[in-house]
């Protein structure tokens, strides 16, 4: 039970951070734009997402694919840029040496900044919802095959610039993005923000689907939205709850870095309570 609340829990704080995020990029380009616009403009991407959930997922689900092909080949061939042009020794990182350093210099602090790592691999306990959709097979061979390859290049790129424009550490995705792909790299970017986030509301109705069935859940309303897929389904009352409750994390916290670390807390009680 403990790992389905704090899975319903990420998916009121996925979709917030992933659109909200996103949007952030139209910042550098336009610094008039300041932080109470963006944070206007994904909640009115999340109402619309949310207003969409009752057609079901199946007749956009089509460009779910091409988005996110395009997400996990552009970032990495954008990192592996950044790699080339800035520190092409940064794959020594990925030696058991440094980390080792990293707890030896740091002590007890080392363990609370490495709290903030937890976010690289959020969405990875979605996957769990996800065999209600997919066989096991299938989610393992993306996962290792194309999700894996294309983080490490991607944060290796990030941490690649960083490392020569540490003053850049507050936006490293975008400050990391050369200016002839910006654009598009950002189109793609909240595309894929809001392919995450519907995977998210979509794994919080399944589990919910779930747990109502076993009656740990109060009894609320499900509609299968495809007749041929069994596992797509829809809860109004969950629906409109995950929206309210996603627009407020927005406008109430705003910063990212605080919906962050509630994030953070959410996906790793979500890995505890599974793993156990």
């Amino acid at each position: 039970m403990l790992g389905t609340c704090m899975l319903i829990g990420d998916g009121i704080l996925t979709p917030a951070i992933s659109v909200l995020s996103a949007m952030d990029g139209v910042r550098a380009p336009f610094p008039s734009f300041n932080k109470t616009w963006v944070e206007t403009l994904s909640a009115v991407v999340l109402i619309f997402l949310f207003l969409l959930q009752k057609y079901g997922t199946s007749r956009v689900s089509f460009l779910f694919s091409p988005i996110m092909g395009a997400w996990t080949l552009c970032t990495p061939i954008v990192g592996i840029y950044s790699i080339i042009h800035n520190y092409p020794s940064i794959f020594k990182a990925l030696s058991p040496h440094y980390i080792v350093q990293f707890f030896l210099r740091n002590g007890k602090s080392g363990w609370l900044l490495l709290g903030g790592t937890v976010l690289c691999i959020t969405g990875s306990e979605a996957m769990f919802a996800d065999l209600g959709h997919f066989n096991p097979r299938s989610i393992q061979i993306a996962f290792i095959f194309t999700i894996y390859p294309s983080l490490v290049l991607t944060y290796a790129g990030q941490t690649a610039y960083l490392i020569r424009n540490p003053n850049d550490h507050n936006d490293g995705f975008y400050k990391f993005i050369p200016t002839p792909v910006y654009w598009p790299i950002f189109i793609i970017a909240t595309s894929a923000a809001i392919v995450a986030s519907q995977s998210l509301i979509s794994a919080t109705f399944s589990v919910i689907k779930q747990s109502v069935v076993l009656d740990y859940f109060p009894r609320v309303k499900i509609v299968h939205t495809s007749p041929n897929n069994e596992g797509e389904v829809y809860s109004p009352e969950v629906n409109y709850i995950l929206m309210i409750l996603c627009v407020a994390v927005i406008l109430i916290f705003g910063d990212g870095k605080d919906i962050g670390n509630a994030f953070g807390m959410a996906v790793s009680e979500s890995h505890c309570s599974f793993d156990i």
